[in-house]
């Protein structure tokens, strides 16, 4: 077995949703949403781990919560991509080179992606 059969062979199973029209929400559905799945036990230990998150945490709502977050992505790029690598690193190569082309419009999918991943804890 090759390493991207490998990769894939590791994602779960995902429910998927039938409203995908375009090309990026294919690949957010059937590639993206099955690798945050996967790394869901990282990213929780992200969450409790680091201290980064420690104002999030105390907020009353979880609209101030949501604000506190993307201000953190905006104002930490580096944790930003630290979290997004953790994801684009279980990518085929193939994937790998759509990720390239489309990079602008996935990284704030997969902005979104972890924004409602991160509030879930």
């Amino acid at each position: 077995m090759n390493r991207n059969e490998s990769i894939v062979a590791l994602r779960p199973t995902v429910q998927k949703q039938s409203t995908e029209h375009t090309k990026e929400e294919l690949f957010q559905n059937e590639v993206l949403r099955p690798i945050l799945k996967l790394q869901h036990d990282l990213f929780l230990h992200e969450w409790q781990e680091n201290p980064l998150f420690l104002s999030i945490k105390k907020a009353d709502t979880l609209e101030e919560r949501r604000k506190l977050l993307a201000l953190l992505f905006s104002k930490h790029p580096p944790f930003l991509q630290r979290l997004v690598g953790m994801i684009i690193g279980l990518l085929t190569s193939v994937e790998f080179q759509y990720y390239l082309e489309e990079k602008a419009a996935l990284d704030k999918r997969i902005k979104a992606l972890l924004l409602t991943r991160l509030l879930s804890y």
